[in-house]
């Protein structure tokens, strides 16, 4: 994700704070660092292009690359699905 976000941040920063927010409004609601994650990372190729209006071949590498970070999180997702994934707590307090 750290390389996905530097590749973002060089090609369109207003994408990538938008899509910061969502990160955080979804890790704030469902307080799953996973699924802010993969959720930014579906949503930046369109973020992208409205703010940008790019040609395809930047909107389809910025897809492919979306792409592969989530398929990278497949076990997270497993786990989201299962109820089994790890809940973020603020300051390592456990509720």
């Amino acid at each position: 994700m750290a390389s996905y976000i530097g590749a973002a941040l060089c090609l369109a920063p207003a994408a990538v704070g938008v899509c910061a927010v969502v990160f955080v409004l979804v890790v704030a609601a469902w307080r799953y660092i996973s699924l802010g994650s993969i959720v930014s990372a579906a949503l930046f190729p369109l973020v992208f292009w409205l703010l940008n209006r790019p040609g395809w071949p930047l909107v389809t590498a910025t897809v492919l690359a979306s792409a592969l970070v989530i398929w990278r999180h497949s076990s997270n997702i497993q786990r989201l699905r299962a109820g089994t994934e790890s809940v973020f707590h603020l300051g390592g307090n456990k509720p």
